[in-house]
């Protein structure tokens, strides 16, 4: 009977600790379908992956309610990170970074998804930038394009790739172009090299969507003319020249001279161009090359690229404001070459790769509209 009496003395005692259940924070929020009037998305699956010290520590999954809701407990602790992922019918849809701030012990965050599409009517570029930049031996040319998805349906590609993948965005290279260099908006794992120039498979949701890369071409006898050929109807293109060498660009109209802290630039600009349209361009006067500067001049004109040297550009004909430099953008220039090489050497996840890449650029941008 003692031992009854003891027993039950030490289940009373115990009992509170064992109904309470740990602490935890929480990370909520809604799915919503933004095709036509914004509407719960139901029964959807939502992914959250935990990071810890930049690497993924484990993942789970949840189903959103009838009214598209969803709640995942995490455990309390302020060095963890999450990304949340949606994938609806095609597309993928990603959160920024979350992480606890202190005092903080929930999240709540909206995830838009849309219907898709495979008309690639819904693309557009609303403006064209193309730098030419003269080098040893070669010209090294950057491109920026802001492509636009005029629709409210995510443009998910045509038929699907032996990988499973869907091309989105083709982009043709002149003949000749090589050293490509993926900047803004293109990542190593989704993009393609096909005979022509370059595939993106990532989806376009409606809004904007940015891409940069620089590429180089060979320039023999000082001299070099190329084709550049519009993939999608431009509603601006623009075309800029180093005035280290003389550039001509028949279909567009010559501009006012650009001057930066890079120097200055011959500037060529048209409206309206259809896909189709050849851009040529004419360079004459480039320099003689020199050994071993080649790989060294790549290097340079990526970092004037990573800077987005197209915005300011874009910008300046507006205001006539000075360009911002200094150490703060080289800084970032090189926190962006060594993310990227992190990334590469599978050092970071995917989601954090590219919501803190495009932190930095959103940063260089600014310091360049400046």
């Amino acid at each position: 009977m003692r031992i009854i009496l003891l027993l039950m003395t030490l289940l009373l005692l115990t009992a509170p600790a064992l109904a309470a259940a740990p602490p935890s924070w929480t990370i909520s929020g809604t799915v919503t379908n933004h095709t036509g009037s914004p509407r719960p998305a139901a029964d959807q699956e939502v992914k959250l992956t935990a990071y810890v010290n930049g690497a993924e520590a484990d993942w789970k999954t949840v189903k959103t309610s009838a009214r598209g809701e969803f709640t995942f407990p995490v455990p309390p602790d302020p060095q963890r990170t999450y990304a949340l992922q949606v994938k609806y019918k095609g597309g993928e849809y990603d959160s920024p970074s979350i992480a606890f701030k202190a005092g903080e012990t929930s999240k709540r965050l909206t995830m838009r998804v849309f219907e898709p599409t495979s008309d690639p009517k819904v693309l557009r570029v609303n403006v064209h930038h193309i730098i030419a930049e003269a080098g040893a031996g070669m010209v090294q040319v950057a491109e920026l394009l802001v492509f636009a998805n005029t629709s409210d349906r995510t443009y998910i590609g045509g038929t699907p790739r032996a990988d499973g993948k869907r091309e989105t965005l083709r982009i043709t290279l002149p003949a000749g172009a090589g050293n490509v260099q993926y900047m803004d908006g293109l990542m190593e794992c989704c993009v393609f090299v096909t005979d022509t120039g370059l595939v993106d498979t990532m989806d376009v949701e409606p809004g904007m969507r940015e891409i940069s890369y620089a590429y180089t071409l060979p320039s023999g006898r000082g001299s070099l003319a190329l084709t550049r050929r519009l993939d999608y109807p431009a509603e601006r293109v623009e075309v800029f020249g180093s005035a280290a060498f003389a550039l001509t660009v028949p279909a567009l109209e010559r501009q006012d001279d650009v001057k930066t802290d890079q120097g200055t630039y011959a500037r060529f600009s048209s409206a309206g161009l259809a896909a189709g349209t050849d851009v040529r361009l004419a360079l004459s006067g480039l320099p003689v090359p020199r050994s071993g500067t080649r790989r060294i001049a790549i290097a340079a004109f990526a970092g004037i690229v990573a800077a987005a040297l197209a915005y300011p550009l874009l910008r300046r004909r507006r205001s006539g404001a000075p360009i911002v430099t200094g150490q703060a953008r080289e800084d970032l220039i090189a926190a962006v070459a060594a993310l990227d090489d992190r990334f590469e050497a599978g050092e970071i996840p995917e989601p954090e790769y590219r919501e803190r890449r495009e932190r930095y650029m959103a940063k260089l941008r600014r310091m360049a509209a400046a």
